[in-house]
């Protein structure tokens, strides 16, 4: 497992943002449609792996197709603030409930979906409480909310804004790594899509 996490986070060196700070942060009133793509590695419960991922955020909808050697083959899941439901690579759906077991089973972690969308965009989730940390060094931003600790190693510029591009959340011994290689903003969500 360490690995394989090494070989997915190989050859993404930190890149420092300027001395005056990474760059405005997204106001998530505005950011409705985006998409994120890039490559996770996921450890929990004694199991993980590592795969590919695309992130698509409409409104309160939040689709996250992921694919590659996690155990779990290819997956869709999608989030609603209502419901979680999961459609594997056969075509099967797995409705609420017994789509977070399944997911868990697989994933080896209980993922917070409904906060993973604002803490892709670097935010805190709104109506839980969370403390804030920027710092001058790496992690240069650490989420807590809901038990969650969420450290932002990289940051990239996407529409003039300050976009994540590497970020660690941890919770107990449950970790997820993001890299994210791609960013495409939406209307409304700034002045054009990124890199």
């Amino acid at each position: 497992m360490a690995a394989l996490a090494g070989m997915l986070l190989a050859g993404c060196a930190v890149q420092p943002p300027p001395a005056e700070g990474p760059g405005p942060r997204p106001d998530a009133t505005l950011m409705q449609q985006w998409a994120a793509s890039g490559r996770l590695a996921i450890a929990g419960a004694g199991e993980g792996g590592s795969g590919a991922f695309v992130w698509q955020q409409d409104g309160a909808t939040s689709r996250l197709d992921v694919r590659g050697p996690l155990g779990v083959g290819a997956l869709q899941i999608v989030a609603t603030p209502e419901s979680l439901s999961m459609t594997d690579g056969s075509g099967r759906e797995v409705p609420a409930a017994a789509a977070r077991a399944e997911l868990t089973q697989r994933l080896g972690a209980d993922l917070p979906w409904s906060s993973l969308g604002y803490w892709m965009l670097g935010l805190p989730a709104p109506g839980a409480p969370a403390t804030v940390s920027d710092a001058q060094t790496v992690p240069w931003r650490v989420i807590e909310q809901e038990g969650w600790r969420v450290g932002y190693d990289a940051y990239t510029s996407a529409s003039g804004y300050a976009l994540p591009r590497r970020l660690t959340a941890t919770r107990g011994d449950v970790r997820v790594k993001l890299v994210i290689d791609r960013w495409t903003l939406g209307a409304g969500s700034g002045p054009g899509a990124t890199q």
